[in-house]
């Protein structure tokens, strides 16, 4: 399907190859999904640690896979047994791999050059939890798109909001590149860098509209709302998701988006300075 609707488009003249509709991911290739990525990072954070694995389920899929392996790229994505308990055993720590909002997407296995670390293995599991929305997200391409990466100002931007309001899930800039056509996710701390706007996120873009929404399992208030730059001018998108549980009050949660918002368009004196490398 997602080749026949490229092959149409690129006919028609319609678009680009590269840019993908919202429900087409693009695949894995050689095992580089998004968690892999991140466990990647994890083990040379932490050099004391010999290897990671991570077993789950795929969004909608019924058996276990591996979803990321520092120990053997090639097994990504192949089916496994279910993982054993949650454990401390000689040099192996054994913990649950959570999203952001505390939802169980699998298992963690961490061993070490020695005895087994519970401290390291519950800061690497945070870590995790911290930049993980879902099943899906896990099992994400990485990169999502090649052309686009975090190493942008726009990336900065995100990484020092999350830090000055820990109390987000998610936060998501889209824009539009200087030299291209279609608004992309460009500032993310769940990856999808490249991500072409879906219809929700242009109605936001081209009509100034808000998207407010209890997503998840009623446990996350997801607001998109209109970004400016530091002059005023309309540039894209801004994608914030809050915990939320019943009883919580909404208004209040988008009035508090309402003021992350300004605040990070403050700090953007253009959209093609969100573009600009920073390495």
């Amino acid at each position: 399907m997602r080749i026949q609707l490229m092959i149409a488009a690129i006919v028609a003249g319609l678009m680009p190859a590269a840019v993908l509709a919202d429900d087409e991911t693009p695949p894995v290739v050689n095992g580089q999904t998004y968690v892999q990525h991140q466990i990647v990072a994890a083990k040379a954070r932490h050099p004391e640690i010999v290897a990671i694995t991570v077993i789950g389920k795929r969004e909608k899929g019924d058996g276990m896979l591996v979803l990321g392996s520092t120990a053997d790229r090639t097994t990504v994505m192949t089916a496994v047994p279910a993982p054993a308990a949650d454990a401390v055993t000689g040099s192996t720590v054994r913990e649950a791999f959570n999203s952001n909002s505390g939802h169980r997407l699998g298992t963690i296995e961490i061993v070490f050059t020695g005895a087994a670390n519970a401290a390291t293995a519950v800061a690497v599991q945070t870590e995790l939890a911290k930049a993980t929305l879902s099943a899906k997200n896990a099992a994400d391409p990485w990169p999502f798109d090649s052309a686009f990466g975090p190493d942008t100002y726009a990336q900065t931007l995100a990484t020092k909001t999350i830090a000055k309001h820990p109390e987000l899930l998610v936060m998501m800039i889209h824009a539009t590149p200087p030299a291209g056509k279609h608004n992309v996710i460009i500032g993310s701390n769940i990856g999808r860098f490249g991500k072409a706007a879906d219809e929700d996120d242009l109605r936001v873009i081209d009509k100034g509209s808000t998207n407010l929404e209890v997503g998840g399992d009623n446990d996350r208030f997801e607001t998109e709302l209109p970004l400016n730059d530091a002059k005023g001018h309309r540039i894209g998108a801004l994608g914030l998701v809050f915990p939320f549980k019943v009883g919580d009050d909404r208004e209040a949660i988008h009035r508090k988006g309402l003021a992350i918002r300004d605040e990070v368009a403050a700090a953007i004196p253009s959209s093609a300075a969100l573009f600009a490398p920073t390495k």
